[in-house]
């Protein structure tokens, strides 16, 4: 892992730090010229390019419109949320 990346990852674990501390938790870090320049101006963009970052990342989760979590349908006798033709019957093999 970079410096970088751990240094950003370990500022999420910690409290808000002053200005200068953080100046100095820069300072400390081997790194270029041009990532510690984006990492004081705290400048995100310039500091995805400089490591080859993805432009941009998105994450999304669909779900049908007539599907409540943790709702039973008609057809769900044992309120499990899987209706009972789609469960399997029976002792379990094995």
């Amino acid at each position: 892992m970079s410096n970088v990346i751990g240094f950003l990852e370990s500022l999420g674990a910690r409290p808000p730090m002053s200005a200068a501390d953080y100046a100095a938790a820069v300072d400390a870090l081997a790194l270029d010229a041009e990532q510690s320049r984006a990492l004081r101006a705290r400048d995100a963009a310039a500091l995805n390019s400089l490591l080859d970052g993805r432009p941009t990342m998105r994450c999304a989760i669909a779900m049908p419109e007539n599907d409540v979590p943790g709702e039973s349908t008609p057809d769900d006798h044992d309120g499990d949320g899987v209706p009972n033709e789609q469960e399997e019957s029976g002792p379990l093999p094995g």
